[in-house]
């Protein structure tokens, strides 16, 4: 999808041109967090550029005491050997891919999904079987058996979901891997939001599947410790996985930035703030609650994540038909940025981030509240 197709930078746009007018705008609609990164990080960051050693070349697999770092945070079985240092995990998701699938293969792709799940797919030349979550947001085995051919090569699974912040619980998780492992197909998890899980303890399919034979995760510290703009993911797997997607590092980008690297070394050298949850499922219970207020609108506790993914189909009408027109609808009546769930698969909703302080998210919401009530009269 070209950046002009899409609800994301068509959103983005038209907020950015409303504020260069004047308005005071709230946005919603960004997938990360409103909060700089942590001084520690940045400071790990200017000592390592002023280091003469990160001034030269460094090792394609990424810096050995950062892939320690990322292996230690899971089972004993797992090393640095199993790891492959990205630039980003959107990096990294591509690499695996780029390994498992092809052109006249097929990669399974839960609905609604963040849409570079499938742009990774058709960039590797493989086709995306879309496969629809059930009222609850998951998938099964059942669902991923109807789906499978003989072509198909992988199923990618993000937990927590972006958008709808649905998380697939440990069990379910490992009966996936299981069938994925008789069927000789890959399980690829997606992670990144994994340190945001509010009402539970946070876990990788590392931890809880039997045997990771063919299960890669891809991961990174952009969300959790809000370094977006830093680029620095992993890809976990097996070692012949991990060697080719080392193999396609060392040809096309060397190696990801040395300085980058101590900077995301830093973050996991230190646990994920408590804090930093708990503001984060205080704010997710702000915005769910204040949407619970609309009539019509229906919006599932999100498990984790920064993303509410509320139902809005019941207020579309003639002035709005689509969640794409509602969403412009909202930018233009609250000054409020969302985005329609129409680049997810999934057109009758919205994702509305709750990453940004309350004060804010507060205006914003109440805002949305009395616009989406206005919608919906």
């Amino acid at each position: 999808m070209a950046e002009s197709d899409n609800p994301i930078f068509r959103i983005a746009d038209r907020a950015a041109g409303l504020r260069a007018s004047g308005f005071d705008v709230i946005s919603l609609a960004a997938g990360e967090p409103e909060a700089p990164t942590a001084t520690h990080i940045v400071e790990a960051a200017v000592t390592a550029a002023r280091d003469p050693r990160t001034h030269h070349y460094g090792p394609a697999a990424g810096l050995a005491d950062l892939r320690e770092r990322v292996a230690a945070q899971h089972p004993d079985h797992v090393t640095a050997d199993h790891v492959q240092i990205t630039i980003g995990t959107k990096h990294a998701l591509h690499l695996a891919l780029g390994a498992l699938a092809g052109p006249g293969e097929e990669v399974l792709v839960l609905r609604p999904s963040w849409p570079g799940h499938v742009g990774a797919v058709e960039s590797v030349g493989a086709s995306v079987v879309p496969v629809l979550v059930d009222r609850d947001g998951l998938t099964s085995v059942d669902a991923l058996e109807a789906a499978r051919t003989p072509r198909t090569r992988a199923v990618v699974v993000a937990n927590p979901s972006n958008p709808s912040g649905v998380l697939h619980p440990a069990g379910l998780l490992a009966e996936i891997a299981a069938w994925c492992v008789d069927k000789d197909v890959w399980l690829v998890s997606d992670e990144v939001y994994g340190g945001l899980v509010f009402d539970a303890d946070p876990f990788s399919a590392t931890a809880v599947v039997a045997d990771s034979s063919r299960l890669v995760v891809v991961d990174g510290v952009s969300k959790v410790h809000a370094m977006t703009g830093w680029r620095v993911g992993w890809l976990l797997g097996p070692t012949e996985v991990v060697a080719a997607a080392r193999a396609q590092v060392s040809a096309t980008i060397t190696h990801v930035p040395s300085i980058t690297q101590y900077a995301a070394l830093a973050a996991l050298t230190a646990p994920v703030d408590a804090d930093t949850v708990a503001d984060y499922r205080a704010s997710r219970d702000l915005l769910v609650g204040k949407l619970a207020q609309v009539p019509g609108v229906e919006c599932p506790t999100p498990a984790g994540g920064m993303f509410a993914f509320p139902d809005v189909s019941k207020l579309l009408s003639a002035e709005h038909p689509t969640a794409a027109e509602l969403a412009a609808w909202l930018l233009d009546e609250a000054h409020v940025a969302v985005v329609s769930g129409e680049v997810f698969g999934d057109d009758g909703t919205l994702r509305i981030s709750f990453a940004l302080d309350q004060e804010r998210l507060t205006e914003a919401a109440d805002r949305l509240v009395s616009a989406l009530t206005k919608a919906g009269s």
